[in-house]
């Protein structure tokens, strides 16, 4: 999928460095369950850093899943382990739906006094 930035073209999960494709095993292991800023591209381990949009839909995606679990699901009055349940099955589609399938790497350059 090709989406277009104020940059240029940015691909979904796709190494600004080296155009490899990130498969859905790459990006779920590789970026979704390892809380980091940054990680290695698996082909050319160059650092990759997540776009500033990857990181709006994450906090996005979080704040509705934190409003689900601390509003709603105790306003439904369920027991205790239907709620447990039912909050790890909202973490489980974050983690493995929503997080891959959004994830965009940027080349970012930064001037450190040049």
């Amino acid at each position: 999928m090709i989406l277009q930035s104020m940059s240029g073209v940015m691909e979904l999960g796709k190494c600004p460095y080296c155009n490899h494709e990130w498969t859905y095993k790459e990006k779920l292991l590789g970026y979704a369950l390892k809380p980091r800023t940054r990680v290695r591209c698996p082909h050319c381990r160059e650092y990759l850093e997540p776009s500033t949009l990857t990181v709006i839909y994450d906090y996005i995606a979080i704040l509705g899943i934190a409003l689900m679990v601390f509003l709603l699901i105790p306003i439904m009055r369920l027991p205790v382990s239907l709620s447990v349940i039912s909050s790890a099955v909202l973490l489980g589609i974050y983690l493995g739906a929503f997080l891959p399938f959004t994830v965009r790497f940027k080349r970012y350059r930064y001037n450190m006094g040049d």
